[in-house]
């Protein structure tokens, strides 16, 4: 069993967020040959109620072959109206082109992608 103090989980959280941060709001690679893009509901407890959240991830598949996580944000229910600002992220950290977007075809998706990556 380990045992920790308040501050020193303190610590550790502010570490861990700080890193967290920097990875998500790295540079990407201005090409992607394939982006997979999908919504995964999870049940979390927030203010003491049960409620829905929806982390949105986005992998994609670099010039070299190699996947790799572009991102993953966190909102609530899945809508092509999150995923707007999703892709205007990545377009924001260097993403100027992908050739082939992989989706569950949510309503309204494929226009959202046309409008950030015509």
């Amino acid at each position: 069993k380990i045992s920790l103090s308040a501050s020193a989980i303190s610590v550790i959280t502010g570490k861990v967020s700080q890193a967290a941060l920097e990875w998500q709001n790295r540079p990407l690679e201005s090409l992607y040959m394939i982006a997979w893009m999908d919504g995964i509901v999870f049940k979390v407890r927030e203010n003491g109620k049960v409620i829905n959240k929806t982390v949105y991830l986005c992998v994609g598949l670099n010039k070299d072959g190699l996947k790799e996580v572009l991102g993953m944000w966190v909102g609530k229910a899945e809508s092509a109206f999150f995923w707007m600002g999703v892709l205007t992220d990545l377009k924001a950290r260097g993403v100027e082109d992908i050739l082939i977007t992989v989706t569950d075809n949510l309503n309204g998706f494929t226009d959202t992608i046309k409008s950030v990556f015509p």
